[in-house]
């Protein structure tokens, strides 16, 4: 499907906002961007939160085999749960339970211990994995998650303002008043609608 339903989109600032946008409006209806396990860490790779060499590592291991295909089920309820979340917080309601505890068992997957790696002529502590599975690769989203609900400024969280669009962004530009998801898209019909509307008031009183 996100063959047809054109490239990722991001727009949104936050992982777990350009992962809810991997749902999108298109003619109309609601198009996924991701169709399975692979393109879900095609997704992960594009955001940089999946390296080259662990995503070739994950297709070789759990594409097109029951680990993989219940990630990617585990993938759209956490896309579901974070745009709920989403919606409830730009509404000023509280998060709902069973959205949390999904974020939660998500990162309850990613199990490390600390260890000890050469680094020129000292040593670096890293984190380890204690045990590697397909669900773990969600675990960034889930933290990015986490940290909007702990430490982000909720009042820069909007929807694009098109009624018609259901993409969200965390607005960082300098004035705050970030409106569309990009202007190449709904800011520019926006414009067009309105440059559209001005001119058929003044041929009206013309």
């Amino acid at each position: 499907m996100h063959d047809t339903a054109g490239p990722f989109l991001w727009v949104g600032n936050l992982p777990c906002l350009d992962f809810i946008n991997t749902e999108k409006i298109a003619d109309g209806e609601r198009v996924s961007l991701v169709d399975g396990f692979g393109a879900v860490v095609r997704w992960l790779g594009e955001a940089g939160l999946l390296a080259d060499s662990a995503a070739r590592a994950a297709l070789e291991r759990w594409d097109g085999r029951a680990e993989g295909q219940a990630a990617y089920r585990q993938a759209l309820a956490l896309r579901h749960a974070a745009r709920r979340t989403v919606e409830r917080l730009t509404e000023g309601k509280t998060p709902a339970g069973d959205d949390i505890d999904l974020v939660n068992r998500i990162l309850a997957e990613r199990v490390t211990h600390p260890s000890l790696a050469r680094k020129g002529g000292g040593y670096l502590l890293t984190q380890v994995p204690e045990r590697e599975t397909a669900l773990q690769l969600l675990a960034p989203v889930a933290e990015s998650i986490a940290w909007l609900l702990t430490a982000g400024d909720l009042s820069l969280l909007r929807r694009c303002e098109n009624p018609d669009c259901i993409l969200y962004f965390y607005d960082v530009t300098r004035n705050g008043r970030r409106r569309w998801c990009s202007m190449a898209g709904c800011g520019s019909r926006a414009k067009a609608a309105a440059y559209y509307r001005r001119q058929r008031s003044g041929k009206r009183r013309a």
